[in-house]
């Protein structure tokens, strides 16, 4: 039973840093907020984790997970349409975890926990990607003579690229335009 009890504070522990970091990001990811909403002593968080480096990006990766796993598409949605929710979704409640995203990407620069954390979840969407554009080339609704992985990784360019530009408050890149240069972007290679 012991090993459950750590488990679970522990558990906790992660649950309450996550709410921190869907709300104010890394900055919010204190030792001592992150103790006051698990509700454990500070010592606890040193006792489950090496580091708070080491919290924050177990954090990142399972958040960032989250929100890859999010239905974001009907059960019986085209492939065209899971690709669009993957690469390009407009859904509201993914948000809080692209802003995640963002300041991960800023804080990958300087932060060696937070790279490899960064990095791992690049990969991740990569391979959430490229699974879409299988499964929508093997039913025969997806066509091209590349390789879907390279496909993939354009994908992310190009959303990581008009994210960059969208997150500065571009007066020519507003959601309209974001989706329909997704849009373009999955005809061109696709269609």
């Amino acid at each position: 039973m012991h090993y459950l009890q750590r488990d679970a504070r522990r558990e906790g522990i992660m649950q309450a840093a996550m709410r921190l970091a869907l709300r104010g990001g890394f900055a919010a990811m204190t030792v001592r907020q992150i103790a006051r909403e698990a509700q454990v002593a500070a010592g606890q968080l040193h006792h489950h984790f090496t580091s708070i480096g080491e919290l924050k990006a177990q954090v990142f990766i399972r958040l960032i997970r989250e929100m890859l796993d999010m239905p974001l598409v009907a059960e019986d949605a085209s492939w065209r349409e899971r690709l669009f929710s993957m690469i390009g979704s407009e859904d509201g409640r993914l948000e809080p975890y692209i802003r995640l995203w963002r300041e991960g990407q800023v804080l990958a620069d300087s932060d060696p926990d937070i790279k490899a954390a960064y990095l791992l979840t690049m990969n991740m969407w990569h391979g959430e990607t490229l699974a879409i554009i299988e499964q929508g080339l093997a039913s025969g609704e997806f066509r091209s003579a590349e390789p879907a992985a390279d496909i993939a990784w354009r994908f992310i360019a190009l959303v990581c690229g008009l994210d960059g530009i969208y997150a500065l408050d571009a007066q020519a890149l507003d959601e309209a335009a974001f989706s329909r240069y997704v849009n373009k972007m999955i005809t061109l290679e696709l269609f």
